[in-house]
């Protein structure tokens, strides 16, 4: 397939993608803003040495509803004018017309699909109940068996659809592998992204510390009660309010083998034994063990001398103890720094904000710690369902919506959508001329790439290869340019978060089979960790803040969790996980 290379890129933050067209109508009325873009008068910023632009299709044109959650249309010049959206339909000879909204968005999109109104391309939240309801109803179209009877029409999508871990998920949500009913949109950020990598204050680090950065438990331990001493906070991990023990298990307790956090499945507050992927592998529940016991031994110890801030579970994180770190009263905080868009944030947010003539030096990005020579382990598959795109069964021509969708899979519409030149990110246009585009439709904030279909694969807006690469391979490890089009300040950020944690992250994350993302509790089980929940906070808040005996109480703590069901949660999570592997594991 030829390499289609105007420029573009979408721009959407976080926000979810909702798509929808009205019916496959022929040409669009006059009044329609789409009429007035005429495709030979495309932006074409194209280096001459590239390849040129995929000919027009010269099929009857039909028109195509497209919907998105979160944006507008309050420049109706620029979407008439939008010369990615001409690039679009003159590829796929089609005429496309945008629909978009906020409040009451979802609930419009279920209704048209009910009243035989829907988008032609429109997705949901990845309610996998309403898949099953929709497809029982007949509301939606087998988009397998159109793809499959037409291989070379739909060569990627064909290629996708067959794939082993695709109809993995039409198993799931049908019960059937070969009936695939939507197109699936995968999250998975371009770096894994965990918790328990601290960031310092450097000048603290200098003063309590030698400067070195704390890289074992004990390390850390003797650094925090070093910065108690010395007056200052030593630690600030996120917890909300001590409702979210993440970043705390992450930093302290898995290196030490164990996790005190609330169990809610494999991975999340279970210590696995046995190798994942096999059957050998077991997950326990280990807020109770002697283990979390030393290491609520060594919170309740960093809180009574000043290594853990004594306000914390009152302060807030993004206000309180931001203002703190950028005072320079508190030493080293974390807030999810493993991921290093996190650390270019927290810079510009808690530092640079107080201090504008600060260096990127200022602060340290320090290491994931170990205990014993062992890091503590994160599990996951690094990938989650965002969204699922359907074609309505009302739609008159799904055939041709799914000729846009193929273009917008190829390497040639992935090119058009994130300012790409055969998979290379295209630096001769800069972020005004995105701005100018992606304006229109409420967002404009410089990001390259363009905002339309930006959650249509790839459900953190990232560039995925689908020709080159499996479609799992390509949704799970997506390219992300964003540093292509990042300030250099911005780049130096991330690029120094990156340096660092290249040097642990392997030994730190632990991919799961993909089998991991069907893994689904029964409905009891949500009763269970709702009361483990309540015990753990009202438990470990008294622990470290020392109204209760550790030694004294704790067994009355590991009586707590027998009683609301913790071994049963514990057989629970087991048994899922067995049943994904024997059902979709392949």
């Amino acid at each position: 397939m030829k390499k289609y290379t105007t420029l573009l890129c979408l721009l959407l933050a976080l926000v979810m993608v909702m798509a929808c067209f009205t019916g496959c109508a022929k040409q669009p009325a006059q009044s329609d803003p789409a009429d007035t873009t005429e495709p030979a008068q495309t932006t074409d910023t194209t280096p001459e040495d590239s390849t040129p632009a995929e000919p027009a299709d010269t099929r009857e044109t039909v028109n195509i509803r497209f919907a998105q959650f979160g944006n507008n249309l309050d420049d109706l010049d620029g979407y008439a004018n939008d010369p990615i959206k001409a690039a679009i339909e003159q590829a796929v000879g089609v005429t496309l017309e945008y629909d978009t909204g906020t409040d009451g968005f979802d609930d419009r999109m279920q209704t048209e699909l009910f009243t035989g109104s829907a988008p032609d391309l429109f997705p949901t939240w990845g309610e996998s109940d309403k898949i099953a309801s929709w497809v029982q109803d007949g509301l939606v179209t087998n988009l397998g068996e159109i793809v499959n009877a037409d291989p070379d029409r739909y060569p990627t999508l064909y290629k996708m659809m067959n794939s082993e871990e695709w109809k993995a998920y039409n198993k799931l949500y049908t019960g059937d592998e070969t009936a695939s009913y939507a197109i699936y949109s995968v999250a998975a950020f371009a770096d894994p992204s965990f918790g328990g990598v601290p960031v310092y204050n450097q000048a603290i680090l200098d003063e309590v510390n030698e400067g070195k950065v704390p890289a074992t438990v004990d390390e850390f331990l003797t650094y925090c009660e070093a910065a108690g001493s010395a007056g200052y906070v030593g630690w600030w991990p996120r917890n909300d309010k001590l409702t979210n023990w993440n970043e705390i298990d992450a930093t302290l307790a898995l290196p030490q083998g164990t996790s005190i956090t609330v169990p809610r499945g494999a991975g999340t507050g279970t210590i696995l034994s046995g190798e994942a992927g096999t059957d050998s592998e077991y997950w326990t529940v280990s807020a109770v063990s002697e283990q979390s016991k030393a290491v609520v031994k060594q919170l309740a110890e960093l809180y009574k001398n000043g290594g853990l801030d004594a306000n914390i579970g009152v302060k807030g994180d993004f206000d309180d103890a931001y203002a703190d770190f950028g005072n320079g009263t508190l030493g080293a905080v974390n807030f999810g720094f493993g991921y290093p868009g996190q650390f270019r944030d927290f810079f510009k947010s808690a530092w640079l904000a107080v201090h504008p003539d600060a260096s990127i030096d200022d602060l340290a990005v320090g290491q994931a710690l170990t205990s014993n020579g062992s890091y503590g382990k994160t599990y996951s598959t690094g990938t989650w369902i965002n969204s699922h795109y359907f074609i309505p069964t009302s739609c008159a021509y799904p055939d041709r919506v799914l000729d846009l969708v193929e273009f917008l899979a190829s390497n040639a519409g992935q090119d058009l959508l994130h300012n790409c030149v055969n998979g290379e990110f295209n630096t001769s246009v800069g972020s005004d001329y995105w701005s100018a585009i992606d304006g229109a439709y409420g967002y404009g904030d410089g990001r390259c790439k363009y905002v339309w279909f930006s959650y249509m694969f790839s459900g953190v807006e990232y560039y995925c290869d689908f020709e080159n690469q499996s479609w799992w391979d390509a949704v799970s490890h997506p390219v992300d340019f964003s540093n292509s089009w990042a300030t250099e300040e911005d780049a130096a950020l991330v690029s120094k978060a990156k340096d660092t944690i290249s040097g642990f992250v392997n030994e730190v994350v632990q991919p799961l089979p993909a089998y991991y993302n069907m893994v689904a509790l029964p409905a009891e089980a949500t009763d269970i960790i709702n009361q483990l929940t309540t015990i753990t906070n009202e438990y470990l808040t008294q622990f470290i803040g020392g109204q209760l005996d550790i030694d004294a109480s704790w067994g009355d703590y590991a009586a707590a969790y027998e009683a609301a069901g913790a071994a049963e949660l514990e057989t629970m999570i087991n048994d899922a996980v067995a049943t994904a592997r024997t059902t979709y594991g392949g």
